[in-house]
């Protein structure tokens, strides 16, 4: 299977041009804002229309419209893609490129490394350095969430919290640090992988609380699709609840919940 990917409009080509400033409000730059996901799982349903091995539709070659991108944006491009076909090309002006196929591999430890779509998508968590890398979908959208945090020493992840429709867990990768789970403070270090299923007295937060810096690799697991679940988050140290789902989205004061 081979996907090629090009400016230049052709009959029956697969119109990202025209999604692309749809969803990121952007003709050419990649965006780690909300309508990211969005994109992905769109273009992730399309491919599956048009290409695959085992796609009785799929003619072998697939020719995918596309703007004039950044380097960055073409390679989320490209890492997407390449979970469809052994073989991605970029054509322009009638040439064809060589194949830049994508593996799907991100690696979780060395910094350094983090390049093209996975700098655009490594944010800030505060002032003191702590990062966060959006490891999806550059693995493949799907019913989970994944990242990497890093926290600097002093530093924490999200507020204490827990999901109604959420399975979280968390991977210690490197340093030691404290789980605060449901009023316990619990030493963890690197190898320790954590449960916190779903249910509003599972509440946690790490802390890098130990003199080490700490990365965890932070996994959602929704029990249906993100896009159609409703998810309750609450957070008992500020007392708050926060709605988030399709068409449901506010932060409101836990006693609002409340009968008299």
């Amino acid at each position: 299977m081979r996907i090629v990917l090009e400016e230049e409009f052709e009959e029956g080509a697969l119109r990202v041009d025209r999604a692309w400033e749809l969803f990121f409000g952007s003709k050419s730059s990649l965006t780690g804002g909300p309508w990211l996901d969005t994109f992905a799982n769109w273009l992730w349903h399309e491919l599956g229309e048009k290409a695959g091995y085992l796609n009785k539709k799929s003619k072998g070659e697939l020719t995918v419209t596309i703007p004039l991108l950044e380097p960055d944006a073409l390679d989320f491009l490209l890492r997407l893609v390449s979970f469809w076909a052994d073989e991605v090309h970029v054509k322009k002006a009638g040439t064809l490129s060589e194949n830049l196929w994508k593996k799907p591999v991100v690696n979780l430890l060395d910094d350094e490394v983090r390049h093209g779509a996975e700098g655009v998508l490594t944010h800030s968590m505060d002032n003191a350095g702590s990062k966060e890398l959006n490891l999806m979908p550059l693995l493949g959208p799907g019913r989970s969430f994944f990242s990497v945090q890093v926290l600097e020493k002093g530093e924490f992840s999200a507020r204490m919290h827990s999901h109604s429709a959420v399975d979280e867990y968390y991977l210690i990768l490197e340093g030691k640090g404290t789980l605060r789970n449901n009023g316990k403070e619990i030493e963890v270090r690197r190898g320790d992988l954590i449960g916190k299923p779903a249910g509003p007295d599972a509440a946690t937060q790490l802390l890098a609380n130990r003199g080490e810096r700490l990365r965890i690799l932070d996994m959602e697991v929704w029990h249906q699709s993100a896009h159609l679940s409703k998810d309750t988050v609450r957070y008992p140290d500020s007392k708050e609840i926060l709605m988030r789902g399709q068409g449901w989205g506010a932060i409101i004061p836990e006693d609002s919940l409340r009968g008299p």
